[in-house]
Formats: C-alpha cells, structure tokens, sequence
C-alpha cells in the first residue's frame, strides 16, 4: 500500500522533478561546396574570435581536452563533464533529420548564398526515470570534421548544465560560453574573466 500511494504521489506531483525537453539543439552551418560547421565556431570566424583546436585525433579526445581547459578553474565542473562524456555513446539515438521549429534562438548571423541552418543535436532529458538522450542527424553528423563533432558535444554539455538550473534557456548563453571555452589565448590573458564565466552557470 505504501508504494502504490508513493507512486501516485510521484505521478502526481511532476512538477518536482527537473526535466527538460530541447525541441532546437545544436545547430550548424550547412553550405555547397564547404565543410560543414558549428554554428557558435562560423559565429566566432565572424565576429574575429580565435579559436584553437585540440591536436587530438578524434572528436572525443578533442572533447576531454577542451574539459581539461576546464579544469583549473572549475573541477567540479570538469568532473561533471567528464563524467558525461563517458556516458555519451550509450545515449545518443540516431535520427534521419529536424525541423527548425521552437524559440527562435538561432542568432542574427548572415548566412552567405548556398548556406542554411540545420538542426544536428537535439537533447532529452527525464529525471523522473533517468534518462539523458541525445538525438544526432546521422546525415549531419557525417558531413562533420572531427574538430566541428567537439564544438557540438561541447555545445550540449553546456547546454545541460544550465537547462538543469533554467529549463527556459536558449542556446544564445550557451554559445557565448563555447566560443570563449575554444578562444585559448583569451582565457590565457584573461585568467579571472574565464574562472568567472565557467561559475557563472
């Protein structure tokens, strides 16, 4: 009896649990005849911003040293994203496409003749049953560069941080703070703007 009311109290009462559905994920920048790129790194090349790639060979590795810039100023952080990055190829689901649909926050950026936004990544998330998916457009991802996978992962990871504390966030924020986790030599110059920005969700 007392784990049929505990279940009708949990069925209930949703609205205690965090969850949170991204209808939009991460986007990129499809054009003819040019590789295929992430939307905050064709962001970062137009407004001037440097950003260095890890040496690393696979995008994985690429995504492990991008924590690791990470690291020094946030551990917990890094540990967090870590720790997901390990669960990664057991949560991804393969799918044929997107639609662009939901809030528009996709940015103002010009896109240049032949080029269009496309949806690659769309995030789930149900804590009630514990479950963290993410959705890849197996046709978009293929067109990827090992450099442009980790910009994505990466996207997602901040994303899922702070969806956990602002399930009404878009990804204006979250591309803000992947573009200056990729710019190295400002986070070398600027060492307490970094720390700031990587507690500041």
């Amino acid at each position: 009896m007392k784990h049929l009311i505990a279940v009708i109290v949990l069925l209930a009462a949703p609205s205690a649990f965090a969850q949170y559905v991204v209808r939009n994920g991460g986007y990129v920048v499809s054009c003819l005849n040019q590789p295929t790129v992430a939307l905050e790194l064709a962001e970062a090349k137009e407004e001037g911003i440097s950003v260095q790639y890890s040496p690393a060979r696979s995008y994985q590795a690429k995504v492990s040293d991008l924590i690791a810039r990470i690291r020094p100023v946030n551990s917990q952080k890094a540990l967090k994203y870590t720790q997901w990055l390990k669960l990664w190829p057991q949560q991804i689901r393969w799918k044929s496409s997107f639609v662009l649909e939901g809030p528009n926050d996709q940015g103002d950026m010009e896109l240049g003749r032949g080029c269009r936004l496309k949806i690659a990544i769309v995030q789930t998330n149900e804590t009630r049953f514990g479950e963290q998916l993410y959705e890849i457009d197996s046709l978009v991802w293929g067109s990827l560069d090992e450099n442009q996978k980790a910009a994505l992962v990466m996207h997602e990871f901040i994303y899922r941080d702070i969806l956990e504390e602002n399930p009404e966030s878009n990804s204006f924020e979250v591309r803000f703070i992947n573009k200056a986790l990729h710019d190295l030599d400002s986070q070398l110059r600027d060492r307490r703007k970094f720390t700031e920005l990587m507690h500041s969700f």
